[in-house]
Formats: structure tokens, C-alpha cells, sequence
């Protein structure tokens, strides 16, 4: 379920131009 929310989060970000950056921060930070 969490991991769905992460996923959607993601996606979501990746559309904005410093989206991708900072989902991949985010991504590290939470793991």
C-alpha cells in the first residue's frame, strides 16, 4: 500500500521539471 502511494508520489513528481530530482532524493531519503 505504501509502496502504491510512493509509486503515485513518484509519477507525479517526475512530471514537474525538478520532479525527477527530487523524487529521487525523496525515494532515498524514506528507504
Amino acid at each position: 500500500s505504501l509502496g502504491s502511494a510512493r509509486r503515485s508520489r513518484a509519477a507525479v513528481a517526475a512530471k514537474s521539471s525538478t520532479g525527477t530530482w527530487t523524487t529521487v532524493w525523496t525515494d532515498g531519503l524514506t528507504s
